[in-house]
């Protein structure tokens, strides 16, 4: 080891004539572009960029992933440096994951961005096809922005040429395709932008409108000039611009006059501005050819006001519900807040009682109302002129009848959570606008409780909930777990430095009737359970794997997008179910935001009877319904309904097994604007029947007729059944699918409706 550090010196020794920075690979390097400066340390990988014209330093970390393992560029050995290049060797090692590569940071002289590359020599696991390891580029942002995508959300999973972190400076990361993840962190947004291709490119600018100018100079396209200026607006104006197919291809901030000078490609040709703090205002788009030789002016002008109110159309009193304002006709919609208010996140509001006004800029919208899965959407098309104030009366309707059922969200956060910057009275407003009749706020590590946001609100009587925590452990890492209700006033189980066998005892101390809950247990990132304890996707059931607990997150939010992972953790449950494990299955949003991820879906639909509340009008009893959800009576859905009984038992029931088959029968239900094709019918996890169900169009607005002519019209299934159930199954689940994805009408939500229920258990 001296002998090494020993060489390593003589040889930074060398270069240190004409780069003094790189006396040892321990100090930090510095590489000069045109526009600012990059400070790379090779003994960490981080990198920050200094920019030339002053200004706060934008600072982040290049890192490798490989086969799940992240390792941070950390240079063995620098071969070369100077104020143009770094070239060196990396050996990185994470677990059983490790990689010999050769590395360079190179200033490219024609477009000033700095060039990172890894060269592969070896790998352990050798490097195949569909696994090269990626080159990523990770930062902590406020605001992050991708080609042809838009401003990139806290959960976010997209491919984009670039990607673009804040104005002034600006700093872009591009690549020929980069994927980019997010997700909230105790440092606000965290982004990474990687390449599996080996090679990635950071610009440096002054603003944003430069670094797109870098970009596509580095890309090849022709580019060709747009210059002009937003009016209507005081000092500094946002101005964004779609490709030919709608997609938001650039975005910049303007001078402090309004002025812009910017070069994109042809192809890039309808433009809108709006202020640079959140606002509602935004000029009209117009389109615009790039190279015309005029000057483009947007004008951001005052628009009108939407007057909503929104009432139960058969019970005639105000309703607590989510409004959408979708512009039409070429209007853009209109943006009432940060995505993490109920008050207003994008183009939605969650209207208390059911009243908002607001201003919008003009235009024609599309005004909506929804109450969640149970309830139709009403919506009417408005024209707002400047100056005026448009009334806008819509009538939601209960048409899914559930009696003696509880819809409840059993894992959402709010800003106890380092990752959640929602306030806990806007959550509890936006499970309400949802249709949540009880919710648990499931806070990492810290006790979470309703009761005062409830009650300053005024929705104590239309929010049941109980206290729960999410155990999120770490040091190590084996996974997150919810657990409620549980005691203010008593030490949460061990998360930090302790074991999957200390939580669960913990856990199950003082209250036998407690729930303990496996939540998202494929999530990647060193986050699910299964995937931390080498439970293989598909395969059977580790023996050593710890299963006593109550439940298992079947479908989480984040998953909403990815029916592949909803598919692999309902294999696991199939799997645990045959080995005779007796979990609850679960579906619930972990919503973190407001505009993203909502609220409410999937959830899980609990039946309590009579005594325990529904939509009856009798009141919850939040206790009941933790009973009942141990025992397995549960349904799980983001659409759909279910209702099935096989010889006169229910979800979390057992019935006896004959000579013949199972007789039954099967009811599913969907709201108008929800789709349903199909219905299988699992035995032992095995799919023994299908049935089809007739598509359905999208439909929204007033739903005429009585409220019984309503509901009957949201039956898409009523048939009987007869299930053969073989020797060596032990349980019937019932699954009903849709293909329409909800973002139809659900903005932000490219959810394919599922639902399945949970075991009717065969015996003997």
């Amino acid at each position: 080891m001296a002998c090494l550090a020993l060489a390593c010196a003589i040889g930074l020794a060398r270069v240190a004539s004409r780069y003094a920075a790189a006396r040892a690979p321990t100090g930090s390097l510095r590489l000069e572009t045109p526009d600012g400066a990059f400070a790379y340390r090779p003994r960490d990988g981080s990198l920050t960029l200094q920019p030339a014209a002053g200004g706060a330093a934008r600072e982040g970390t290049l890192v490798v992933v490989y086969r799940g393992a992240r390792m941070p560029l950390v240079l063995r050995r620098v071969e070369a440096a100077s104020l143009r290049a770094v070239r060196g060797d990396v050996a990185l090692s994470a677990g059983a994951v490790a990689l010999d590569a050769g590395v360079a940071l190179e200033v490219d002289p024609s477009t000033g961005g700095l060039v990172v590359s890894l060269a592969v020599r070896d790998a352990t696991p050798p490097v195949d096809a569909g696994s090269g390891p990626e080159l990523a580029f990770e930062t902590a942002a406020r605001d992050a922005f991708a080609s042809g995508v838009g401003v990139i959300g806290d959960a976010a999973s997209v491919q984009a040429p670039f990607v673009q972190f804040g104005d002034a400076p600006s700093l872009a990361v591009a690549a020929e395709m980069l994927q980019i993840n997010s997700e909230m962190s105790p440092r606000g947004l965290a982004v990474r932008a990687g390449s599996r291709a080996g090679t990635l490119v950071l610009f440096a600018a002054g603003d944003e409108a430069a670094s797109v100018g870098h970009v596509y100079a580095r890309t090849g396209l022709p580019v060709l000039r747009v210059a002009g200026v937003v009016r209507g607006v005081a000092g500094r104006a946002r101005v964004t611009a779609l490709d030919d197919g709608g997609a938001p291809s650039v975005r910049f901030v303007t001078s402090p006059d309004g002025r812009f000078d910017v070069s994109v490609p042809a192809s890039v040709t309808r433009w809108y501005a709006g202020p640079l703090t959140t606002g509602t205002a935004t000029s009209a788009p117009q389109m615009f050819a790039p190279g015309s030789g005029f000057e483009l002016a947007l004008d951001v002008s005052a628009g009108g006001e939407l007057e909503v109110s929104v009432l139960d159309a058969d019970g005639h009193l105000p309703l607590t519900a989510r409004l959408i304002v979708h512009g039409v006709d070429g209007t853009l919609d209109p943006t009432f807040g940060p995505d993490f208010r109920a008050s207003g996140a994008g183009p939605l509001i969650d209207a208390l009682r059911g009243s908002v006004t607001t201003p919008v800029p003009r235009g024609r919208y599309r005004v909506a109302a929804t109450k969640g899965l149970e309830w139709s959407i009403d919506a009417k098309v408005v024209d707002v002129a400047a100056g005026e104030r448009v009334r806008v009366d819509l009538s939601p309707r209960h048409v899914v009848p559930t009696p003696g059922i509880v819809g409840s969200d059993l894992h959402v956060h709010a800003r106890p959570s380092f990752d959640s910057p929602v306030s806990v009275e806007d959550r509890v407003l936006s499970l309400v606008a949802a249709g949540v009749d009880f919710a648990v706020p499931t806070e990492h590590n810290i006790v979470g409780d309703y009761a005062p946001a409830l009650e300053v609100s005024g929705l104590a009587s239309e929010l049941a909930h109980v206290r729960g925590v999410e155990l999120t452990t770490y040091s190590p890492s084996f996974g997150h777990f919810g657990l409620f209700p549980w005691p203010p006033d008593r030490p949460i189980p061990p998360f930090r430095g302790s074991s999957v066998g200390k939580l669960v005892t913990a856990a199950r101390v003082g209250d036998p009737d407690r729930v303990l809950q496996i939540n998202h247990p494929r999530l990647p990132n060193q986050i699910g359970y299964f995937e931390l304890s080498g439970f293989r996707a598909g395969g059977p059931v580790p023996s050593g794997l710890r299963t006593d607990f109550d439940a298992i997150e079947v479908y989480n939010g984040y998953d909403l997008a990815t029916p592949s992972r909803v598919a692999a953790v309902m294999g696991d449950w199939f799997a645990l179910l045959q080995a005779g494990r007796h979990l609850v299955g679960t579906g619930s949003s972990d919503s973190h935001r407001i505009q993203y991820q909502w609220a409410g879906y999937p959830r899980t639909m609990i039946a309590v009877g009579a005594r325990g509340g529904g939509d009856d009008g009798a009141a919850i009893d939040p206790l009941l319904v933790v009973a009942a959800l141990k025992k397995g009576q549960a349904t799980v859905t983001s659409g759909p309904m279910i209702d099935v009984v096989l010889q006169g038992a229910r979800p979390g029931g057992a019935a006896r097994r004959g000579r013949g088959p199972l007789k039954g029968h099967l009811v599913v239900r969907a709201a108008p604007w929800v789709d349903v094709t199909s219905v299988e019918i699992v035995v032992g996890g095995v799919v023994a029947q299908t049935l089809a169900v007739a598509s359905r169009p999208t439909t929204v607005g007033p739903e005429t007729g009585s409220l019984d002519e309503a509901r009957a019209r949201t039956v898409r299934l009523d048939a009987p059944l007869a299930v053969d159930v073989p020797a060596g199954a032990s349980w019937v689940i019932v699954i009903a699918k849709g293909t329409r994805l909800l973002d139809d009408v659900l903005p932000f939500m490219p959810v394919a409706p599922l639902a399945f229920s949970n075991p009717i258990w065969v015996n003997d």
